[in-house]
């Protein structure tokens, strides 16, 4: 290991495996020339450099490890939190599926002009970065002009979704039939694992072309993608119309295959016992949305079920049903809508969840979600108050969240990856 080069000191939070969250009241962050840390602590505990090209900071706020967001739509970016904007609450089929009709479809479609989704990429990557999430996994649309906009402007560390669409959804927003195999070759082999088969959800993808995607998913080992069993009618819809021969919901994308790879499921409101146990065999993990679940009333993922069967999650925003990309916000909507359904809904439990949880989760655990000696210089700084003498990690992180969770302040000073400032609010 090199030559301590920088240190930064303040306040620090480090989350742990398992979820527990280590709190340095005066803590520091020490690094070599490479932008790899060195010591990771408290003040004065660790190595301390001792030549002239030292540099020594002093943090712009509370010091914790870059966000990640597993969950989110980029096409839906624009209109963040008027998802079922003039949508009844009665509407036909559930305000979910009215939600896509009206307001989101029309504005993913934009997206198949390059130049348009090129704009909407770049605001999406502006957003987030200010917000400290610095990765995670999108869904765009089934444009391959899109998708390849998407992973031609984000960074590396985040996944893209090209989705898989043929039926109730409008003509004009439907996956390429005849070139899917040739689009997925392509992008595949210029991006590799980053390019997710994404099937939006069983509403909206029949058995044959889901089995497509999954094949294109083993041929190039990638990962898919999907939604689940988020609103009521929804499910009605998926088990009583459209599937009426599977088992359950979950069922649908079990028999087809496409829990074999690695899948990431969204939601998970409204499951049955079998269904649990299907995506704790698998080793599926879930998006926990719980901003999105509030706003379009679809219910509170039961997080005992999860935790009990030790399925992997992570909290994610889902844009645009979130009006935010803030994790910030999305950790405190975690901690509120569970206050009184679950004792495992802590601070530092949200903590976790949005940072070494999905870097678990992504495959991006040698980059980001942990602070310890010999991985990168990679965290952010966020505004915090005061802290009081014998606070604890929890008291701290409630400290640092957000009260407006629809409309959160700006409050992440700086990010830094690998020992380099990216975003610094001011300049």
């Amino acid at each position: 290991m090199g030559e301590i080069r920088r240190l930064v000191r303040g306040p620090l939070l480090v989350p742990r495996a398992g979820g527990a969250v280590d709190f340095y009241p005066d803590g520091v962050l020490t690094a070599d020339a490479g932008g790899r840390l060195v010591y990771v602590g408290t003040w004065g505990a660790g190595p301390a450099g001792g030549d002239d090209n030292l540099i020594i900071e002093r943090a712009r706020g509370m010091m914790m490890p870059p966000l990640l967001d597993i969950h989110t739509h980029v096409p839906q970016h624009p209109i963040r939190g008027r998802f079922v904007e003039g949508v009844p609450d009665d509407a036909p089929g559930g305000k979910l599926l009215a939600g896509l009709l009206k307001n989101v479809f029309p504005v993913e479609a934009e997206c198949d002009a390059r130049v348009r989704a090129q704009i909407v990429v770049r605001e999406f990557l502006r957003d987030t970065l200010s917000h400290g999430v610095v990765g995670g996994m999108v869904y765009v649309t089934p444009s391959p002009v899109a998708t390849e906009a998407a992973l031609s402007i984000l960074p590396d560390t985040w996944s893209v979704g090209l989705v898989l669409m043929n039926q109730n959804c409008p003509e004009y927003l439907r996956t390429r039939d005849a070139t899917l195999e040739a689009d997925v070759d392509r992008i595949a082999g210029a991006y590799g694992r980053r390019l997710v088969i994404t099937d939006r959800f069983a509403v909206a993808v029949d058995a044959p072309l889901r089995k497509r995607g999954v094949a294109l998913a083993a041929r190039y080992g990638l990962r898919t993608q999907t939604h689940l069993n988020e609103q009521v009618l929804e499910k009605r819809f998926v088990e009583q119309t459209l599937y009426p021969d599977a088992r359950s919901y979950t069922d649908v994308y079990l028999r087809d295959g496409l829990l074999d790879h690695n899948c990431v499921l969204a939601h998970c409101i409204q499951m049955r016992d079998e269904e649990w146990e299907i995506v704790s065999r698998t080793g599926s993990a879930i998006a926990h949305c719980p901003t999105s679940n509030l706003l379009l009333g679809s219910g509170v993922m039961p997080l005992d079920q999860v935790k009990s069967r030790g399925i992997p999650y992570a909290i994610a925003t889902d844009v645009g049903a979130s009006p935010t990309v803030s994790m910030l916000a999305e950790m405190a909507r975690f901690i509120q809508v569970h206050a009184g359904r679950s004792a495992h809904a802590t601070p530092s439990e949200a903590l976790y969840r949005a940072t070494l949880a999905p870097s678990r989760i992504l495959a991006l655990e040698d980059r980001f979600g942990r602070l310890e000696a010999g991985r990168d210089m990679s965290f952010i700084e966020v505004d915090c108050p005061v802290i009081a003498d014998g606070a604890s990690a929890d008291d701290v992180i409630r400290a640092i969240l957000p009260t407006n969770l629809d409309n959160p302040l700006p409050s992440v000073q700086r990010v830094t990856l690998a020992g380099r400032t990216v975003f610094e609010r001011g300049v």
